[in-house]
C-alpha cells in the first residue's frame, strides 16, 4: 500500500516511540543478511535462478534426444511395414490372371456340359 504519510509508516521498534528506526534498520538488514542456507536474499535468488537455468538446460537436451530418438525408430517402424506399390501391383495383376483363368476353366466346363447333355448335337442352347 502507498501513502505519502510518512507517519503512516511503521519503523520504529516495539518501546522505540515515535522516533525509532529500529524496524526500518531491520529491514535494511535483509539486503545484506544471511536469511537462507547462509546466503543473502540475493544469493538466494540467484542459486534458484541458476537452478531453474541448469534443470530447464537438461529438459531441453533431454528432450531434443528424445526427439531424435522418436524419428529413428518412426523411420524404422515404416521401413518394416511400409507398403510397396510396385509389389501391390504385380500381386494385383497375378490375382487378376487367376481370376480370368478359373473364368476360362468355368467356361469351358460349360461348353462340355452343354456338349454332353445334348450328346454332341449341335443345338442353339448351350
Amino acid at each position: 500500500m502507498a501513502t505519502t504519510d510518512p507517519q503512516a509508516i511503521a519503523a520504529a521498534a516495539t518501546g522505540e516511540g515515535a522516533t525509532g528506526t529500529g524496524n526500518a534498520l531491520l529491514l535494511a538488514q535483509l539486503a545484506t543478511g544471511t536469511i537462507v542456507a547462509g546466503q543473502t536474499a540475493s544469493g538466494s535468488f540467484a542459486t534458484l535462478l541458476g537452478q531453474i537455468g541448469s534443470a530447464t538446460s537438461a529438459a531441453t537436451i533431454d528432450n531434443t534426444a528424445q526427439q531424435a530418438m522418436l524419428s529413428q525408430l518412426t523411420t524404422q517402424r515404416n521401413a518394416l511395414s511400409a507398403v510397396s506399390l510396385d509389389e501391390e501391383a504385380a500381386n494385383l495383376t497375378n490375382y487378376q490372371r487367376a481370376y480370368e483363368a478359373a473364368a476360362k476353366i468355368f467356361s469351358i466346363v460349360d461348353q462340355m456340359m452343354a456338349s454332353a447333355l445334348n450328346l454332341g448335337v449341335t443345338t442353339s442352347v448351350s
